[in-house]
């Protein structure tokens, strides 16, 4: 069974969440085990699905565990984790 994320719309949605996530291209690559190049080619895509299936999980996952959610509705977005 593949997985199909259903929060990880867009390039610039990817990268708000780095930036708020505190990360940079460098190690958001290296906490997925990428180069930063794909990072950066991810982001590139604005407007559009930045990665494939494979790597949606893992982005998520990682976003998660430096505190920024991703959503898809109402409109693609990040956000902080509320702190309890």
């Amino acid at each position: 069974m593949s997985y199909k994320s259903i929060n990880l719309i867009t390039g610039r949605q990817l990268r708000a969440a780095r930036v708020l996530a505190g990360l940079t291209q460098r190690t958001l690559g290296a906490a997925l085990g990428v180069d930063e190049r794909a990072v950066r080619f991810w982001e590139r895509k604005h407007d559009r699905k930045p990665t494939g299936s494979p790597n949606d999980r893992r982005i998520e996952q990682c976003l998660l565990e430096h505190g920024v959610i991703m959503f898809a509705e109402p409109t693609a977005g990040a956000r902080l984790v509320e702190k309890r």
